[in-house]
């Protein structure tokens, strides 16, 4: 580096254009720049021969080293602390470095015990499957990245093989769907499947005790499964998945161009048809897709299950909302009865499902992008626990003449049949309380002059009102001071003329 650094400077370029060029900190070169070529080598000699922070302990952990070969780095750092108080706070990454130049220095390599391998032999046809999970990260057609993920399943015997794509992180619910297709693309199903101990699929294995997610619990259930997980951390368990799985990656997703979900999955069952299952297999020098022939018959039959989603319970607030995942939601006005009042929720992608505790669909939502929210489906606002006829019904009892209202809600139905509901739910809110003949002269108005609909009604309603509570204006009383004659009292006052007081004035 510094014989790159002086080339460069002997071009005539600049500090700046020298560290851009061999991305080193500008102070780096400014430091190799300043020497010449015997202050290097004095330089170099002294980092050789430089001091560690860690060269007191050298002979303790050499004599560790020497008589436990295979103690791990982690293991020496918490010796040094238990047997030195005063050992200085330094990162494991220090104590690593240490420990390996001192193995390097006198020789005493890690020894590991290694695993022990032997040849399995080949299994039944029809009697395992091995599945998997992977990603890869591809470029697009803008040459941008896109990470996709990859389920993989494998018939053990004649080295079948399918995989199915998605853009996101498979769920239960996903790898379920993957299972299925799997099933349906073999024509069967084997006596056994392995997987890994992954977390869509097992949330805890007891010394042989599996603890299934409750979805794939389900499944299996319906499906008559018998599955075997491996061992943490024993990927050979499953050798051969594990090698269909890196197959996958290095031989069809390899320098492939993503263009959308739908066209790689087809350029994926065609790749299996001419390569994965088309092309002999390395170990039998068979072509899959003929073993296959022989194992199809021997797999059990494969008949699609529908999995009903897992519901979760929860109760419906006196407001007429339900919480989930730190925010609420709404649910139609009069759902609330009392507070064992709930409903049962689904996911599907990002939307949410809310069905009545007898399974009846009630509405949907979709997701809060965060927590705190509350959402509201302004259709919730109505009150749909009474079908339309005990509505007009129960509002047309408040008139006097009930015939005279129907006939009256049957002309706003004839103008907006959708929002009759709306329209006779604002009227009866409007009526409530209100004087019944004041009623009927609003009514047979709305009929006659055709103000059809809430707004027109309670207007007309407001006006009316406002005019019956307006006080009358009082009549003076005349009092005759001849009860035998009104000739005063029909006398006209003299008027007197402006001009005449303009005048007055002038002359003062």
């Amino acid at each position: 580096m510094y014989y790159e650094v002086q080339r460069l400077l002997r071009e005539g370029l600049s500090y700046a254009a020298i560290s851009a060029a061999l991305v080193l900190n500008p102070r780096t070169v400014r430091k190799y720049a300043g020497m010449t070529e015997d202050t290097y080598s004095f330089f170099l000699a002294g980092r050789a021969t430089r001091s560690k922070v860690l060269d007191a302990y050298e002979e303790f952990v050499k004599n560790k080293l020497m008589a436990h070969p295979s103690v791990k780095t982690a293991q020496m750092h918490d010796w040094l602390k238990e047997h030195y108080p005063e050992f200085p706070k330094v990162p494991p990454k220090t104590v690593y470095n240490f420990v390996f130049t001192l193995r390097q220095k006198y020789n005493v390599p890690l020894q590991q015990s290694p695993r022990e391998y032997f040849v399995v032999e080949e299994l039944p046809y029809g009697q395992q499957a091995q599945a998997d999970f992977g990603q890869y990260i591809l470029r697009t057609n803008d040459n941008r990245r896109k990470r996709v993920c990859f389920f993989v399943m494998m018939l053990a015997r004649s080295r079948m093989k399918f995989v199915r794509f998605s853009e996101i992180p498979f769920t239960t619910k996903t790898a379920i769907d993957a299972h299925e297709d799997a099933f349906k693309f073999f024509g069967g199903i084997t006596l056994d499947i392995v997987y890994d101990q992954d977390r869509l699929l097992l949330t805890e294995e007891r010394m042989g005790e599996l603890l299934l997610t409750q979805a794939f619990k389900e499944y299996v259930s319906q499906q008559d499964l018998r599955l075997h997980f491996c061992r943490k951390s024993d990927p050979e368990s499953k050798g051969k998945v594990e090698n269909v799985v890196k197959y996958v990656k290095n031989n069809f997703l390899h320098a492939r161009t993503f263009f959308d979900l739908e066209t790689l999955q087809t350029q994926a069952l065609s790749w299996l048809q001419r390569t994965g299952n088309g092309m002999p297999h390395s170990t039998t020098k068979k072509i899959p897709a003929h073993q296959w022939e022989i194992e199809k018959c021997h797999l059990k039959p494969w008949v699609p299950v529908n999995i009903l989603p897992s519901y979760l319970l929860r109760a419906i607030r006196k407001d007429n909302t339900f919480s989930y995942l730190g925010n609420f939601y709404s649910v139609p006005q009069g759902t609330f009865k009392n507070k064992d009042t709930s409903v049962m929720l689904w996911l599907k992608e990002d939307e949410l499902y809310v069905h009545h505790a007898d399974g009846t669909h009630l509405c949907k939502h979709l997701l809060a992008e965060c927590r705190g929210m509350t959402v509201i489906n302004n259709d919730h606002k109505r009150d749909k626990s009474l079908k339309v006829k005990e509505l007009l019904r129960q509002t047309a009892e408040m008139f006097t003449d009930a015939t005279l209202a129907m006939q009256y809600f049957e002309m706003i139905r004839e103008i907006r049949p959708r929002y009759l509901r709306d329209q006779v739910q604002a009227i009866q809110n409007a009526i409530a309380g209100k004087n019944k003949p004041l009623l009927t002269r609003v009514l047979e108005r709305c009929i006659a002059e055709r103000y059809l609909g809430a707004v027109a009604f309670k207007e007309l309603l407001t006006l009316y009102e406002t005019e019956s509570n307006r006080p009358q204006t009082s009549i003076a009383k005349i009092i005759l001071l001849d009860h035998t004659s009104t000739k005063k009292a029909d006398i006209q006052p003299d008027k007197s003329d402006i001009n005449a007081y303009e005048d007055a004035f002038r002359n003062n």
